[in-house]
């Protein structure tokens, strides 16, 4: 029906016009309808009542489904409590999702042997198997959703609410939350869930915020804590918000036109230290900052992202050859990846001497080794600027950290007793938390949390609590499954491989092989190496020269307590030797040196003018080609030693011969090279067999395997397996003297797996390894044997 405007006027005069009763009904008669007569709407009615929210009871609510949140509440399924997942947005992730698209970047970029592993292996492993696009920052997409998601809704213990947003907190008492109240898109329901115990994840720290609980912004000034990164006063002044894009070769020419409200960047200048050569997907510097306040100032923030995103598209199709006249736009970010957030106070708070100079912790669950990463504040908004203070891999004497231990005392509030965090709002100074705030120490840190969460509701105690009378057991947990807390081995008494003997059909022994690339001492490099022996008789080094005299050079040796620790300073030996000119060879150095067997030791050269000490070349996609304990290190500061990743390895010969990779190894009580290689190793022809063997039978149901997906680096590749993990294989009881066998495995590449059948008895316990994903050898770093019912 077609109203004149006179009489449409008239309408809506009589409509706005009327006075709201308190009972939310109005004094004027119903409004005409303006649908056509007869239509079955015609007929105006009140609005109905909302509904009636929806009650549920959980023994752990967790808010936030980022990367931690979803950890956490797999973990805290897995382990007994019933959860509940609430989530604001459609896909699981947060800042990993395909909505926002950064990638959960390992630190193994900052540490060797270090990657991440756990429910974070198993996401990373799935997704690389399954995904047909590199794994960088803006190519994340549907397959890494699908696969968080599917790891959630398998969980029989875990209720997943999507879409939903918490927007309301109901407490018990000052220090106690009762419930929380949400709201769920699409569905018009509302939700009021209680629980004992609530988890934030939520980035920002909303629920914590909500709750009342005490929490700091912004940077503390130097003096609060002694910490040489921070300001001299304190300031709110915090890192920006980014957005990425991704773009795809089209195959013909794309044109490009600037919209008029977008930013532009006439020439290179206005991009100063801003790579962008890389046109297929990013950038992180896409930064948008002070003055903005990251969490008020969001909308703000991201079209002001959107201006400068935009600004470099334009920048790079038109301003200059960057090689992408036949890209094209094919996705644009349009909610903000956040990397600054409350930070809340628990009993503990992480500073930056913990994550520098670390100290085992009695009550360790997760660690950290990113490097301190602090942005300027204003981010994109200040051109021809600096977009960050230079990371770690720049200035490692300044900003690196050594693998830290996180523990349990900052990871719930010291003043609301239910409430525990993961994810960036733990408990941290400013500068720790610059180290802390990446995806994947977050997505470890949840799965931490979620396992304290359900030991929590075991025994019906409050976090702080569980924290001072049960943070062994929850160690002892983590390990069990595949997490890995530096410093804390399996003391766990129900496992019964502890009791047995471990032999095999071969061993592998330690092997670098020739020198390929040419690293000039320029500056003291050093090669660390486990040593199965007594003593270390000489360590040969593959030299050249380039000098036109003899250049004697004296090269020291010292014991290194785990992979990531070069702060010794103690030479237990030097050995000189004089390099010829013109030398391209073995040099060798002999040391005569008795030490500890089944150690970690270290060679390390002085600066030598002319002299360079050849590296081994590991091709990215044979990730098996480095001996797992080997690090390479530099120093390129006057005190600190920088690892290299694992990538890296100069060429060494020991004498006497090393003989790391035995089977004893998979029942030593860790899981990948840290205080020792960790790991059995056959020698290079399948099958291959490992073998348990007790003095009496045995009772059990149950095998726990740790395969090798090596934790020295993260491969990025699509559709890839890492080739050290054993693929087909099977596990063999001795029951009444024949073998029996009890699981039998083929086409795996996950890391982790746990087989339960029913319980035998046996005095004999066979692995037999079939064929691995490409690597030449068995690799397996632990076994676990346990009777359960």
């Amino acid at each position: 029906m077609f109203f004149p405007r006179r009489d449409f006027l008239k309408f809506l005069a009589g409509w706005f016009g009327a006075s709201q009763l308190p009972s939310g009904h109005t004094n004027a008669a119903p409004a005409p309808s303006i649908l056509p007569e007869g239509s079955p709407q015609s007929t105006m009615h009140a609005a109905p009542e909302p509904p009636a929210s929806i009650k549920a009871e959980f023994d752990v609510i967790v808010v936030g489904g980022g990367i931690s949140g979803t950890a956490c509440a797999i973990a805290a399924a897995r382990n007994g409590a019933k959860v509940a997942l609430v989530h604001e947005r459609s896909m699981l992730g947060g800042n990993s999702s395909s909505e926002v698209r950064l990638y959960p970047e390992g630190n193994d970029a900052h540490a060797p042997w270090i990657r991440e592993s756990g429910i974070h292996d198993e996401f990373h492993v799935e997704d690389r198997v399954r995904n047909h696009v590199f794994y960088r920052e803006g190519l994340m997409n549907c397959h890494w959703d699908l696969v968080l998601y599917e790891w959630c809704i398998r969980e029989k213990n875990l209720t997943l609410m999507l879409n939903t947003h918490m927007h309301r907190v109901t407490m018990a008492s000052p220090t106690k939350i009762a419930s929380i109240h949400c709201i769920q898109l699409g569905t018009e329901k509302t939700f009021d869930l209680s629980a004992a115990n609530f988890v934030d994840c939520t980035g920002d720290g909303v629920l914590a915020y909500r709750a009342g609980a005490h929490y700091r912004w912004g940077k503390e000034a130097k003096s609060e804590y002694g910490e040489s990164l921070a300001p001299d006063e304190a300031t709110d002044k915090v890192m920006g918000n980014t957005l990425f894009f991704r773009a795809v070769d089209v195959g013909k020419p794309v044109k490009f036109v600037r919209p008029e409200w977008a930013a532009e960047y006439k020439d290179e200048k206005e991009l100063s230290f801003r790579g962008h050569s890389n046109v297929e997907a990013g950038h992180w510097w896409i930064e948008i900052g002070e003055p903005h306040h990251p969490i008020h100032d969001n909308e703000i923030i991201r079209h002001e992202a959107l201006r400068t995103l935009l600004g470099v598209w334009d920048h790079v199709k038109n301003k200059g050859d960057h090689g992408a006249e036949n890209m094209a736009l094919e996705f644009v970010g349009f909610w903000p990846y956040k990397r600054e957030a409350r930070r809340i106070i628990g009993d503990a708070v992480l500073t930056e001497q913990h994550v520098k100079s670390p100290q085992q912790l009695d009550d360790a669950v997760a660690y950290g080794c990113w490097g301190c990463d602090i942005h300027f504040p204003g981010g994109s908004l200040n051109r021809y600027t600096r977009p960050y203070i230079p990371p770690a891999n720049a200035n490692f004497e300044k900003f690196g950290t050594i693998p830290y231990g996180i523990g349990l005392k900052s990871l719930y509030s010291r003043n609301i007793e239910n409430l525990m965090m993961a994810g960036r709002p733990i408990s941290g100074s400013y500068v720790a938390f610059s180290s802390t705030r990446v995806l994947s120490t977050g997505c470890i840190v949840g799965q931490a949390v979620g396992t304290f969460a359900a030991a929590c509701m075991q025994h019906k105690l409050s976090p702080r609590e569980t924290a001072k009378q049960h943070a062994k057991a929850i160690q002892q947990t983590l390990l069990r499954q595949d997490c890995h807390i530096p410093g804390v081995e399996n003391e766990d008494e129900k496992d019964l491989a502890r009791q047995a003997t471990a032999t095999a059909s071969s061993e592998a022994i330690l092997s670098f092989g020739e020198g390929t690339t040419v690293r000039e001492l320029t500056h003291p490099r050093a090669q660390l190496f486990p040593m199965s022996e007594d003593r270390i008789e000489s360590v040969s080094l593959w030299l050249t020269s380039k000098a036109k005299d003899a250049v004697e050079l004296t090269v020291g040796l010292r014991a290194a307590p785990c992979v990531w620790d070069f702060r010794s300073n103690d030479d237990l030996a030097t050995a000189k030797t004089t390099v010829p000119p013109g030398h391209d060879g073995w040099v060798e150095f002999k040391f005569e040196q008795k030490v500890e067997p089944r150690k970690l030791y270290w060679v390390h050269t002085p600066v030598a003018k002319g002299v360079s000490w050849k590296s081994i070349a590991v091709p990215y996609e044979v990730s098996h080609a480095t001996p797992p304990g080997a690090v390479a290190a530099q120093r390129m500061g006057p005190t600190r030693w920088e690892p290299h990743s694992t990538s890296v390895c100069m060429a060494i010969q020991v004498k006497p011969e090393s003989k790391p990779f035995g089977p004893q190894n998979v029942i030593r009580g860790t899981h990948r090279p840290d205080k020792w290689s960790n790991i059995w190793i056959s020698s290079n022809e399948l099958p291959a067999s490992l073998e348990l063997k007790w003095e009496g039978a045995k009772k059990f149901n149950t095998v726990i395997l740790t395969f090798d997906t090596n934790q020295g680096r993260r491969e990025n590749a699509a559709l890839f397996r890492y080739p050290d993990c054993v693929k087909d294989y099977d596990v063999e009881a001795q029951v009444s003297g024949e073998w029996k066998t009890v699981a039998s495995i083929k086409d795996n590449y996950m890391r982790h797996r746990e087989h339960r059948f029913d319980r035998v008895e046996a005095a004999k316990l066979r692995l037999k390894v079939l064929a691995t994903n490409g690597a030449p050898a068995a690799r397996v770093y632990e076994v676990r044997v346990y009777d359960e019912a």
